[in-house]
């Protein structure tokens, strides 16, 4: 599965600010893969002229996946600056990516409670979660 459709994943559903995502998404460029031992990070650029969301930082953080060679997956997270996409993040619970990672499932993740370190898969994806 590639970055963009990690991407397009995490923008999926129906809310103003993801409909502008999808629409940068659609402009951008995403440079090659910088792994980091357990992940990697891929550098996302978006026109100038591109729409912009009023907030100048975001973090959507709900996206998780099954991956080969990991036994307990991995997650990703888009970050935003200047209202804008920056970032993709991929990241395992584990000590190292693998060389071999490909990803079988994608689905979202919220905290099991207020305050609580434990989470749990939710389907429907629960928007409230991403943007608190």
């Amino acid at each position: 599965m590639s970055d963009h459709q990690i991407l397009e994943f995490a923008f999926a559903g129906d809310h103003p600010v993801l409909a502008i995502l999808r629409e940068q998404l659609s402009q951008a460029t995403l440079s090659a893969r910088d792994y980091t031992g357990v992940g990697y990070c891929t550098n996302i650029t978006v026109p100038a002229q591109a729409c912009r969301l009023p907030s100048s930082r975001l973090v959507i953080h709900d996206v998780h996946a099954e991956v080969t060679g990991l036994e307990h997956g991995a997650g990703f997270a888009v970050f935003l600056e200047e209202g804008a996409l920056s970032l993709l993040e991929g990241f395992c619970y584990e000590d190292c990516w693998p060389t071999d990672a490909t990803v079988h499932r994608l689905f979202y993740m919220r905290h099991d409670e207020q305050g609580s370190p434990s989470l749990v898969e939710v389907t429907p994806r629960d928007l409230k979660y991403v943007f608190k």
